[in-house]
């Protein structure tokens, strides 16, 4: 059941915890958008004072209350709107250091945003005003593709970027005394500087030091002329000062060396300003003798008014690219309105922690002719605290800087999915060779992108592989190329159109402005990927890891497979639920329900460390993609071996081996191993507590991260992390295979190694598809999962197996094929998490780290997972040595029963996990509703405070200084109950009698149920009149109608439009729901197993009966946050009279996504937890994603 109701402005809580203690009273404001949204959330089960046990775990005694206490910090932080959210302090050892090399997820999350854009460029290269109003005409029939701020004015971003326009500065000049500007050798740069004065003169004096140090002599500076009556109250408060640099370079004639001279001087700029107070206030739009842009935090319709020099005659170019911003977040910032320095993108980079992460990496890697060893002084190349738009310019810039074209930079960094592209593969080999060749090389910037671009001498526009932006383009007559991200942009005479078309999944089209000419897809790939020889290089060095056969018998007795699967952390559940039915079925198997056990850390029974990840989704700012409709464009492909130097082109960058998936069996590993070239290495990862602290996990990792980094100083390119042994030893357990992973990961990035080698785990411990997942996220290429592969073997040969298959109760599979299918579900599960993140490809998930991490302390992270969100703290390393062992001593424990134990993480068991709906509850609430009676509802609340902590809110209390009121002036239960709402659940997940009682209840008493998707019958739209002793031949199947009743559903959920959403459905709604996540398997569409499918149900989806439905993600065809912005108002449009609610799942970043959605004119924004129900779902959708949504609200409250 869910609240729905305006939340009060201010409420104060704290934390109580186990042991009795409290925090001091924290304050939660709360404020409401102009538009009046409210936020609210989604929960289950009621708030009472408990007498709850802290969780024990590891040898003894050991509780986990000493944990609880350190939560005080971290606590204060999540809950409190006046504090950043962190990680509890244990150890700031590596902080420094890590804060500077490892991309910080908190700092990336905090802006995202979407777009419009569009060019304009003059195929005979003449410069006129009238491209430049046309640009500025086309901006301003953008502006819903922007958003604005609480003000309405303050606009979120817009900006043009075009040739210089020499004559309107060389008018300047001459009436400032000064002569003509050289332009082969002058450098324009439109410069954001603080708004204070001083610190104005302080950020001159460093720019003017930096190019007189280079050799440049500084013409003079220009105020730019604006008129700032125009800009909204939020972005005039932070407007900057906005001037222009103009600059003589004396000793460079090549374009190409003076642009990478204002380069150069830029990037010292930033460094010398990087530890002012002022210095994030300073900031180059752009600067270079080619290109200017003019941008800033404004509605589109206003920025020619705003800067006066776009509306000067004089102000000429054959070129502008245009763009306008919507920003998620509430406070966006000038510097990242765009075009940026040579991109203005429309999308979202989904890849983007582990894009930085590995450019980070190859800093010290990338070296060129032409920096002439200065490669250090341009450092870093990326910036976690810009936008992912930003960080792809700054990639882009590098490499055309660097000497690449920006029709080669954009092809490397955003490939297309040239695999299964048959005209690609056929007609042009050489385009796939040279994408191949890449691919080793640099990791995709995965995601929603349409991206333009211009170095002054070509303006180009690329889609990305999946296509999920839109882009038109056209030529006229009078040879003007036009490219916008919708038709209309432009009054246009369709008679002077002689081209148009629109860009397809992964095509680019470019305009030469020099030799006049338009260059279509095929063409323009076909010109780059010819400058080189990448197919020989690729037939001469790399090699492609052949398939080996699997073993055909096991390798232990089934004593010994039990030692190991105890020791490792297995359950009868992980085996026979999801081990057995994958090598049976090759899928992963569906549950239902949800996940209403304890986090781990909260939890009363030793978990995996992978049990305290969550899996990211994506959710309004860009789309999940469906792996079954786009497998096409989807590949798990991966690369092992060293990556070159990404600036310089040769045979040797090509010397790695490709994998086609990172599922690797035992042979194909010791294959791996067999390279002479890779020179892999093998790490054993174990601790021995006999060494006491010398022996202690901490200390190991250490020893490990050193052998590592010996390792691959000694020209290793291949780290194998492997648990094995001949004989496991009571005193020497694993290291957890994933903080192995990620330990080692991170100290190669922050050593500057991490791009020389690659990292496969071989390991016992991993036998899901979020387990893999988590291996892969964190740094490992492949992984060997040894002992789920030989439990495959064991269950096949088990006389069980043999006895069902013979008699025909299981489908006859060989000990090969069911290896085969385990290793077919893990692949097809990986598929599916890299999607429900809109990520097309392996390569770019792999160390892209998007997880979040519940109950793991600052200790562990920063060694880690640095870069991850943990915001409630937890774990410390002690800790997780002593849940480590508290597995392996079963191993080796004489009272260790002869099979594996359950411990009821997925179906509830006596003993075992805790789970919140419990058939004891259920029993006492059944009994209390039944009889109607105090006594009972007293046992039912009872035993409800008396169980053990289950989920965060049970560690807050209200505190309030206010006396208590008298129960008489408490508002009525009747008119409380009517801000009740009931969850969204699908007729099919719960049966027809039981969705039309809850709807006929919930109109009884005033609130509202929700219809879930799939549609709704007609019939339960009007009042019934037709009741006799309780009956209705409206609706037969149910008894203890009324006259009056009506089982609609107040709420009408609008998850995908095949099921069953129609006009006068809509219209028949008090409230709109769309459902963009879904708690239980967020990022992921709608589930019906085929049996579940009956006639009534099939008729009222248009389906057909007993088939399977699996829709896409929900609102898969919403690809922005406009496009959900104009659901919104056709929604409106649709049903006036309706609220418009828009359903969320907790993660972090979802306070900026929720403003977004505020901005967007939703009425009502739900945040819902992974918790959630769901009629079908993969078992680790349901257990592995979303976050607490008492996290996602107070975030929600804190952004908003």
């Amino acid at each position: 059941m869910a609240v729905q109701s305006l939340l009060p402005t201010t409420t104060t809580t704290h934390l109580l915890y186990s042991n009795g203690t409290s925090l001091s009273p924290l304050s939660m404001k709360t404020t409401i958008t102009p538009n009046k949204s409210v936020v609210f959330n989604d929960f289950v089960g009621l708030y009472c004072k408990s007498k709850r046990t802290p969780r024990k775990i590891g040898v003894g005694t050991s509780s986990r209350g000493s944990l609880l206490k350190t939560w005080s910090t971290t606590s204060k932080a999540v809950f409190s709107s006046n504090l950043q959210p962190k990680t509890t302090s244990n150890i700031d050892s590596n902080k420094k250091k890590s804060e500077s090399k490892v991309a910080n997820l908190e700092d990336i999350l905090s802006e995202r945003g979407a777009c419009g854009v569009g060019f304009i460029a003059n195929l005979d290269n003449i410069a006129t005003h009238q491209t430049v109003k046309d640009a500025l005409t086309a901006l301003s029939c953008m502006e819903h593709r922007g958003g604005c701020g609480a003000d309405n004015d303050s606009g979120d971003g817009s900006g043009l970027m075009t040739l210089i326009p020499w004559d309107l500065f060389d008018n300047w000049a001459n009436k400032q005394g000064l002569a003509l500007l050289d332009k082969s050798h002058t450098g324009v740069g439109m410069v954001f500087l603080p708004k204070d004065d001083e610190s104005m003169k302080e950020a001159k004096r460093v720019i003017i030091d930096t190019f007189k140090q280079e050799g440049l002599e500084v013409l003079g500076w220009r105020p730019v002329p604006v008129n700032t009556s125009i800009v909204g109250r939020f972005a005039k408060e932070t407007m900057p000062n906005i001037q222009q640099v103009f600059v003589k370079i004396l000793k460079d004639e090549e374009i190409g060396d003076i642009e990478r001279e204002m380069y150069i001087c830029r990037k010292l700029i930033e460094k010398a300003v990087k530890s002012e107070k002022w210095g994030e206030e300073l900031y180059f739009c752009s600067l270079s003798s080619q290109t200017i842009v003019y941008k800033g935090m404004l509605r589109s319709e206003v920025l020619g008014l705003f800067y006066s020099d776009l509306q000067s005659d004089l102000y000429k170019s054959p070129f502008a690219i245009y763009h306008r911003r919507y920003s998620t977040n509430t406070s966006p910032r000038w510097p990242l309105a765009q075009p940026m320095r040579f991109l203005g993108h429309n999308g979202e980079i989904n890849t983007i922690q582990g894009n930085l992460n590995w450019m980070q990496s190859r800093e010290t890697s990338l070296k060129s002719p032409v920096w002439h060893g200065r490669e250090n002084e341009i450092r870093p190349y990326g910036n976690p605290r810009a936008s992912d738009s930003a960080n792809l310019d700054s990639a882009a810039e590098l490499l055309i800087r660097s000497g690449r074209n920006p029709e080669e930079a954009l092809m490397i960094l955003v490939p297309e999915a040239y695999k299964n592209h048959p005209t690609l593969m056929i007609k042009y080999p050489e385009v796939a060779d040279f994408y191949d060749y890449y691919k080793g090389q640099m990791e995709a910037w995965d995601g929603p992108a349409l991206l333009l671009f211009s170095d002054g001498k070509t303006v180009g526009a690329c889609l990305d592989r999946n296509g999920l932006r839109p882009a038109r383009y056209w030529r006229t007559v009078d040879n003007v190329v036009y490219v916008a991200s919708e038709v209309g942009v432009l009054p246009m005479d369709e008679s002077k159109v002689t081209m148009k078309g629109r860009l397809g999944p992964g095509m680019m089209i470019t305009v030469d402005l020099q030799d006049g000419q338009v260059y279509e897809n095929t063409e323009v790939k076909k010109r780059v990927a010819l400058s080189n020889p990448y197919g020989k290089w690729l037939k001469e060095n790399m090699r492609t890891l052949k398939s080996v056969n699997f073993l055909p018998q096991t390798e232990m007795d089934n004593d010994e497979i039990l030692r190991h699967q105890q020791a490792f952390g297995y359950s009868s559940e992980d085996v026979q639920m999801v081990i057995e039915t994958m090598a049976a079925q090759g899928k992963e198997p569906t549950f239902c329900m949800g996940d209403d056990i304890p986090l781990a850390v909260l939890s009363q029974k030793p978990h995996m460390l992978y049990d305290y990840f969550k899996q990211r989704f994506a959710q309004v700012t860009n789309p999940a993609i469906d792996p079954l409709r786009e497998g096409l464009v989807m590949s798990l492909e991966v690369n092992i071996g060293k990556r070159g130097n990404i600036l310089e082109v040769g045979p040797e960058n090509a010397e790695q081996v490709m994998l086609s998936s990172p599922v690797l069996n035992e042979g194909e590993l010791e294959s791996l191993m067999k390279d002479s070239r890779l020179k892999a290495q093998i790490l054993p990862i174990f601790f021995d507590i006999r060494k006491g602290v010398d022996g202690s996990l901490e200390k190991a990792l250490k020893r490990l991260c050193e052998a590592a980094d010996d390792a691959v100083r000694n020209g290793s390119q291949l780290l194998v992390l492997s648990d094995r042994s001949e004989e496991m030893e009571p005193t020497r357990p694993a290291i957890p295979v994933l903080l192995a992973v990620g330990a080692v990961h991170q100290h190669l990035i922050q050593n500057g190694l991490r791009i020389s080698a690659s990292i496969i785990a071989d390991t016992a411990q991993c036998f899901s598809t979020h387990q893999f997942a988590c291996l892969i996220g964190y740094g490992a290429s492949g992984v060997c999962p040894h002992l789920a592969l030989e439990t495959c073997r064991q269950w096949r040969l088990s006389n069980k197996t043999v006895n069902q298959m013979r008699n025909g109760k299981m489908p006859t599979v060989t000990i090969e094929q069911a290896q085969k299918n385990f290793c077919k579900a893990v692949k097809s599960g990986l598929l599916k998490i890299l999607s429900k993140m809109g990520i097309s490809l392996l390569s770019s998930y792999c160390g892209a780290q998007i997880f979040e991490i519940y109950g793991l302390g600052s200790e562990i992270v920063d060694l880690a997972f640095c870069g991850s969100v943990s915001k409630i703290g937890g774990l410390t390393l002690d800790e997780l040595a002593r849940e480590t062992m508290s597995f392996w001593v079963k191993a080796f424990s004489e009272d260790t029963a002869k099979r594996l134990e359950n411990f009821g993480f997925i179906q509830m068991r006596v003993g075992g996990e805790y789970h919140g709906n419990n058939p004891e509850m259920s029993k006492l609430l059944h009994k209390a509703v039944r009889e109607r009676n105090e006594s009972a509802f007293s046992v039912y609340q009872q035993h409800l405070a008396n169980r053990p902590v289950n989920v965060l809110r049970d560690l807050i209390e209200f505190k309030s200084d206010r006396p208590s009121i008298p129960v008489g002036k408490v508002e009525s239960a009747a008119s409380i109950v009517q801000r009740f709402c009931t969850g969204g659940m699908s007729l099919g997940a719960i049966s027809r009698e039981t969705h039309e009682a809850i709807a006929i209840a919930m109109n009884r008493l005033g609130g509202k149920s929700n219809s879930g998707e799939g549609g709704e019958d007609p019939i339960r739209w009007s009042p019934l009149s037709d009741v006799v002793d309780g009956y209705s031949s409206t609706l037969p199947h149910l008894k203890g109608l009324q006259n009056g009743d009506t089982a609609t559903s107040a709420i009408k959920q609008v998850a995908s439009g095949r099921f069953g959403v129609t006009p006068t459905f809509l219209v028949n709604a008090d409230q709109l729901e769309i459902k963009i996540a879904q708690g239980a398997k967020p990022g992921e569409g709608g589930q019906l197993p085929g049996k579940k499918v009956s006639a009534y149900i099939a008729r009222l989806r248009n389906s057909k009966p007993g088939v399977p439905l699996i829709s896409p993600p929900p609102h898969h065809d919403i690809y922005s946050i406009e496009d959900l912005a104009q659901l919104i108002y056709d929604l409106h449009q649709v049903n006036p009279k309706a609220k418009v609610s828009v359903k969320l799942v907790a993660e972090a970043g979802i306070g900026t996504v929720a403003s977004g959605v505020a901005k967007g004119n939703a009425d009502v924004i739900q945040i819902s937890g992974h918790d959630g129900g769901t009629g079908a779902s993969p078992i680790s959708s349901i257990k592995h994603a979303g976050g607490p949504w008492e996290l996602g609200l107070t975030e929600t409250h804190q952004v908003n």
